[in-house]
């Protein structure tokens, strides 16, 4: 330690994410070491260093305070200044020193340290405010303040991960509380909309009615998928979300996936065409999840498909023995920047085509989330007006029977 070195900081009682951030700034590493006046003579300088032999250098100011120069020990006379007082300081200083505003952040003070003046590593540099001195500041003093400030921001940083965590446990207990409310009202709704629906007790003396109950029952299944989307989305995101591992037979979800919403693309006029092998290997996965991974990327590719447009399911085993179960469309494609925002939750890519359809952006981010859980990937290839493939990649260690 040198005497330009301020004391070492004392744990203080209040939290430590509280401390005060503008004392990680070059003021704080100001030592007020008593200045020289230009016009001193040398001797009284030389007796300062005499009696301080760690001393490297003393600034100089002039009658206002403002910094002017900075008397390095190294130019002393080497004959002892037997003339010291017939020499004024001003003739021996630098008179261009570091000079560092209080304000200044530590990182900016490293980085002139290094580009403007090198010798100040070891002379020190002058802290200023509008060129008033304020002290003198060392390499050792701020490597010191900058481990001290890396410190407190690697707890602030924990602390915040902590209070994140807790927020996210919050909300998925909350959305796990809300979803149990809803859906028992909501598969009531649903069960009387579809004996409507299906005139069990009876015709209805105005057709048009059938057609309603069939839009309730429409809406409250969609509904249900979004309560089941933004739930696993919230245990996704707590990292509470498990496999129920078995062996799939890929074939027959694949197909049967497909299948299930044939009626609604044909309701938009949208064809969905298969083209799975039969010879595909079983996989070890979460049927329920892969079906809902095929689900989502299936109607999101109907979703943004024009009439007349064809969506294929398609599957194939790499040379690398990976899986790969593709759906590629005819529709509107996605640029790179789209492409990103349909992959954050509720991110929706701003066009007619998709103004025209109900959807929340979950579909995407989910489907990310669940094959990533599976140790495999979501690759997307889309170019605009070109239309878009998604394949969900499963690895060779889950693809066969062993």
């Amino acid at each position: 330690m040198t005497p330009f070195d301020p004391p070492l900081p004392v744990p203080a009682a209040a939290p430590e994410a509280q401390m005060d951030e503008p004392a990680f700034t070059a003021a704080g590493l100001a030592v007020p070491v008593p200045p020289l006046a230009a016009g001193q003579d040398l001797s009284a300088a030389m007796a300062r260093f005499n009696r301080q032999p760690d001393l490297p250098a003393l600034p100089v100011v002039d009658g206002e305070g403002c910094v002017v120069g900075l008397l390095e020990r190294s130019h002393l006379p080497p004959d002892g200044g037997k003339d010291a007082s017939t020499v004024e300081v001003s003739a021996l200083m630098d008179p261009n020193p570091l000079l560092v505003e209080g304000t200044t952040p530590l990182a900016e003070i490293g980085r002139r340290l290094a580009r403007l003046k090198p010798a100040a590593l070891v002379t020190g540099f002058l802290v200023v405010d509008q060129g008033r001195y304020l002290g003198v500041g060392t390499v050792t003093g701020l490597m010191a303040r900058s481990a001290e400030q890396t410190d407190l921001r690697a707890r602030q940083l924990e602390e915040a991960r902590r209070q994140a965590e807790r927020a996210i446990r919050a909300k998925t207990a909350f959305l796990a509380n809300m979803s149990h409310e809803i859906r028992t009202p909501l598969t009531a709704m649903m069960g009387f909309a579809e004996l409507l629906e299906q005139e069990v007790l009876g015709p209805h003396a105005i057709p048009l009615y059938r057609d309603y109950a069939r839009d309730i029952a429409e809406s409250g299944r969609h509904l249900m998928e979004l309560i089941n989307d933004l739930l696993d989305l919230s245990k996704a995101d707590a990292d509470r979300l498990e496999l129920a591992d078995g062996t799939v037979d890929v074939v027959r979800v694949a197909i049967g996936t497909a299948r299930l919403l044939t009626e609604r693309a044909a309701r938009h006029g949208v064809r969905i065409v298969t083209a799975v092998p039969t010879d595909l290997p079983p996989l070890r996965a979460d049927e329920r999840k892969l079906r809902q991974m095929l689900l989502n990327l299936l109607s999101n590719a109907v979703k943004f498909t024009p009439a007349d447009g064809v969506v294929t399911l398609g599957a194939r085993v790499a040379a690398g023995g990976a899986l790969w179960l593709s759906v590629h469309d005819t529709g509107i494609g996605m640029t790179g920047e789209e492409l990103a925002k349909a992959l954050e939750p509720w991110g929706q890519i701003d066009s007619a085509l998709a103004r025209s359809q109900i959807g929340t952006g979950l579909g995407l981010p989910l489907t990310k989330r669940l094959i990533e859980l599976h140790g495999g990937r979501l690759d997307v290839v889309s170019r605009r007006d070109e239309g878009t493939t998604m394949s969900l990649v499963f690895p060779a260690e889950r693809v066969g029977r062993g």
